[in-house]
């Protein structure tokens, strides 16, 4: 991939710009670094820090190496993170230090820190890659990827219509550290030799100056709230959410400013992507057809993909005979084979006919929710964000209204606040929420 784009093309742009030429000599560069540090072929190193040119090059170089890499996200506390590295008992702890000091904003350089752990141990898979999955439906796990599955999904990548093309502009919202942001945004694009712009905070500002020159926009929902809300000048082509759901408002809002519908990316971090519809031609709660290549079905109601070996690394995961439960409540166009997500699928079981998601946007609706939650065990229960004194029987009511007696929550847990994990999705565990109500 490193060899794709010519010298002088730019591969990536932030504050300042790099070339792919500039690209190859600095993962050379950092690869001898490392390999001086003691690093090699199978050793187990985690990589964390200051989100950065440097992070990508290090990443890059520590492949090139042999190593397994075991990436963890900005967001972490230090007791999480802690207990990350203590799970995947790495050789090398890879630190990256930057100046600036607004929590994930992005720097073109910064200061590697290598620290070798004597109690370490060396890589007892073929894994590349290890990420932790996001903890929104409960105990986030270790996943591990293979050079052949990250090599396999880059290639059902390139054949999604609106994925970006030879020489198009790419602003990635989206962390490399997260599975879509590093696969679908800057593999696929160094794959094909696309130049990727990121933004220099995560915030509406600088989100906005980022995507004025951008064909091709990737992000997640809170990106697309905050450019609804903006007003920003921008040409363009395809916009892609992924990571979490997208507020019916949310699309409707940046559609009408921008002119351009924002289209959908679902995958696990166990399959990478799962289906798509990337221009958002099916609209609504549509997630697209399977990609090529992942076989997928629906059991009652629940979508499952089929993975052919087991992704996780440090503890026994939940799947039986190569089929996973992604606990994502589906129904299945049969005339298109459109996926369309209405919920979370909770223990218990679900009416197959019920919408979560529909029940979601309902309340959202309402002029004193900011945001909403629903879940489905034996009965269906809301968790609403409002303000103090929201009344939960205006919220029944409303409910009712719009949905029905048989759709509307039969509970409604009111908070100034929804739980959300360090990538910042919304917590979808019923005993957390429970608990934070």
């Amino acid at each position: 991939m490193l060899d794709r784009g010519a010298d002088r093309a730019i591969w990536a742009r932030a504050r300042g710009e790099v070339t792919f030429g500039g690209l190859r000599e600095e993962v050379h560069r950092q690869a001898e670094l490392l390999r001086c540090h003691g690093i090699s072929r199978d050793d187990t190193v985690v990589l964390y820090g200051t989100p950065s040119f440097t992070q990508i090059w290090v990443l890059l170089a520590l492949w090139s190496l042999g190593a397994q890499v075991v990436l963890l996200e900005p967001g972490l506390g230090a007791d999480e993170r802690d207990a990350r590295i203590e799970a995947a008992r790495p050789r090398f702890l890879v630190e990256l230090r930057g100046w600036s000091r607004a929590q994930k904003a992005f720097v073109d350089e910064c200061e590697v820190f290598v620290r070798r752990r004597r109690a370490g141990r060396y890589a007892a898979t073929g894994h590349c890659l290890v990420h932790f999955s996001s903890g929104a439906t409960g105990q986030a796990k270790a996943v591990g990827r293979t050079p052949e599955s990250l090599l396999a999904e880059v290639g059902r990548l390139r054949l999604l219509d609106g994925m970006p093309r030879t020489g198009e502009r790419v602003t990635l919202l989206e962390s490399v550290t997260h599975s879509f942001g590093l696969i679908g945004g800057l593999l696929h694009a160094l794959a094909v030799a696309a130049t990727v712009r990121f933004p220099l905070e995560q915030t509406p500002q600088a989100v906005a100056e980022a995507v004025r020159d951008a064909q091709v926009l990737i992000g997640n929902p809170w990106h697309y709230g905050w450019l609804a809300a903006d007003g920003a000048s921008a040409r363009l082509k395809v916009a892609i959410s992924g990571g979490d759901t997208l507020p019916r408002e949310v699309a409707d809002a940046f559609q009408a400013r921008y002119g351009v519908r924002v289209g959908q990316a679902y995958g696990t971090t166990e399959t990478g992507i799962v289906a798509a519809d990337l221009r958002g031609h099916h609209g609504g709660s549509a997630i697209g057809r399977p990609a090529p290549g992942v076989p997928t079905r629906v059991r009652d109601g629940v979508l499952e993909v089929l993975v052919p070996d087991r992704p996780y690394l440090y503890e026994d995961g939940p799947i039986r005979g190569g089929w996973m439960s992604t606990h994502d409540l589906v129904g299945v166009d049969p005339a298109t084979g459109v996926l369309r997500l209405r919920g979370r699928a909770a223990a218990g079981g679900i009416r197959p006919a019920v919408d979560l998601l529909a029940i979601e946007d309902v309340l959202r609706a309402h002029t004193q929710v900011t945001d909403a939650v629903v879940l489905g065990l034996d009965l269906i229960e809301a968790h609403v964000q409002g303000p103090v004194g929201l009344d939960q029987q205006e919220l029944r009511s409303w409910c009712r209204r719009f949905l029905g007696e048989t759709a509307a929550p039969a509970r409604y847990h009111i908070v100034r606040e929804l739980p959300r994990t360090a990538r910042g999705k919304a917590v979808r565990d019923h005993s957390r929420l429970r608990q934070h109500a």
